[in-house]
C-alpha cells in the first residue's frame, strides 16, 4: 500500500508538468506589444520637451542681510513663488541669488503653469516658522498668499505652504539649498 502511495505521488507532478508543456505547446502565441512595454522609438515620441534655461538671476536686493536666515528665507520665497507670462516653459531662476550655487535650489522651478498673458503672480509670505535647526542648516514652514492681478479682472488668491532648507557658507552668509511643497493645511 505505502509503495502504490509513492508511485501516484511522484507520478502527478510529472503528469501536471506534460499537460503545461502541452497547453503551452498549443496555446496560440501571445502578443506583448500591448503589455505596456515602451520600445525606443515610442520613448522618443513621448519625451516631454526640455525646460529651457531662464534668464540669469539679478544679484541680492541690498536691503536683504544675508547673515540672517529668516531674512534670506523671506527674499528666496517671493522672488521664488513670483511668475511672469514669459516665464512659461523655462525655469523661473529670480531666486537663484539667495540660492547656494550647484544647490536644486539654484537651478530654479520649470514654469508649467504660468499666468496669462498680461497678468502678474506676486507671493507674499505670510508666516515663516523655524521648523528645525541643526549646525549650519536651518529649516522654515513658510505660508504664502499668491496673488495673481489680470488687468480687468479681480485679483484671484491662491493659499500655499512649503519647507525652506538654508546652509550657511564659511562666511557667515546664508543660502537656501532646497524647497518642498506642503498641502495646504499641513503644520
Amino acid at each position: 500500500m505505502i509503495t502504490r502511495y509513492v508511485r501516484t505521488a511522484t507520478a502527478a507532478p510529472a503528469a501536471a508538468t506534460v499537460v503545461l508543456l502541452v497547453v503551452a505547446i498549443l496555446s496560440p502565441t501571445v502578443d506583448l506589444s500591448g503589455s505596456g512595454v515602451l520600445s525606443d522609438g515610442d520613448r522618443r515620441a513621448l519625451a516631454p520637451a526640455p525646460a529651457l534655461r531662464g534668464a540669469e538671476p539679478a544679484p541680492p536686493d541690498r536691503p536683504v542681510d544675508l547673515t540672517d536666515p529668516a531674512a534670506v528665507s523671506l527674499a528666496y520665497l517671493a522672488a521664488a513663488h513670483s511668475l511672469l507670462p514669459d516665464d512659461a516653459g523655462h525655469t523661473q531662476r529670480r531666486a537663484a541669488a539667495y540660492a547656494r550655487p550647484g544647490s536644486p535650489a539654484a537651478v530654479g522651478v520649470v514654469v508649467l503653469d504660468p499666468p496669462p498673458p498680461g497678468a502678474v503672480e506676486s507671493a507674499v509670505v505670510t508666516g515663516l516658522e523655524l521648523a528645525g535647526a541643526e549646525g549650519d542648516r536651518r529649516g522654515y514652514r513658510a505660508a504664502l498668499r499668491i496673488e495673481t492681478a489680470t488687468p480687468g479682472r479681480p485679483v484671484a488668491v491662491a493659499l500655499r505652504h512649503t519647507l525652506v532648507v538654508l546652509a550657511e557658507d564659511t562666511d557667515g552668509r546664508w543660502r537656501v539649498v532646497t524647497e518642498t511643497g506642503l498641502p495646504t493645511g499641513e503644520d
